[in-house]
């Protein structure tokens, strides 16, 4: 299983690198062999008029199909 981590106005510390390893691990856990790669997006919104600063999306490709999840906050 392929992850990839990105961010926009966001550094990618190790911290959060290993964090959102453990959450994917996690929830991926009992499909690990049917999922092909994994992507993150996290990004914090630098206009004051969004008032859902940051978002978390991740995307999964498995066996042909893509689940898609997006949280603000």
């Amino acid at each position: 299983m392929k992850l990839v981590i990105q961010g926009k106005n966001i550094e990618i510390t190790d911290a959060i690198r290993d964090y959102v390893e453990q959450k994917i691990l996690k929830a991926v856990s009992h499909f690990k062999h049917l999922t092909n790669e994994v992507d993150v997006n996290l990004s914090i919104a630098k206009n004051p008029r969004i008032s859902s600063k940051q978002s978390a999306e991740v995307t999964l490709y498995v066996d042909g199909a893509v689940v898609r999840a997006e949280e603000s906050s």
